[in-house]
C-alpha cells in the first residue's frame, strides 16, 4: 500500500481577505422623502419600524466591516 503522506503538505494563509457587502449610499433628497413618510404613518404600524431598525443595524455592521477591512 502507498504512503499518501508525501502528496499533502500545509498550507498558511498569509493574507486575510476581507469581503464586505456593498452598502448602498443614498441622496439627502431621498432620505428626507423616506423620513417624511415614515413620519406619516399612523401610530399603530409596528412591523415597518422594526424592520428598518434591522436595516440601520445591517448597514452598522457592513460600516464596521469596512472599517476593520481598511485596518487589514
Amino acid at each position: 500500500m502507498a504512503s499518501l503522506t508525501g502528496c499533502a503538505g500545509t498550507v498558511y494563509r498569509t493574507q486575510l481577505e476581507v469581503y464586505c457587502p456593498p452598502l448602498y449610499t443614498y441622496s439627502e433628497e431621498f432620505n428626507s422623502e423616506l423620513a417624511d413618510e415614515i413620519d406619516a404613518l399612523p401610530d399603530d404600524f409596528n412591523a415597518i419600524p422594526a424592520v428598518i431598525t434591522d436595516y440601520i443595524k445591517v448597514r452598522d455592521r457592513i460600516r464596521h466591516c469596512e472599517e476593520q477591512k481598511e485596518k487589514l
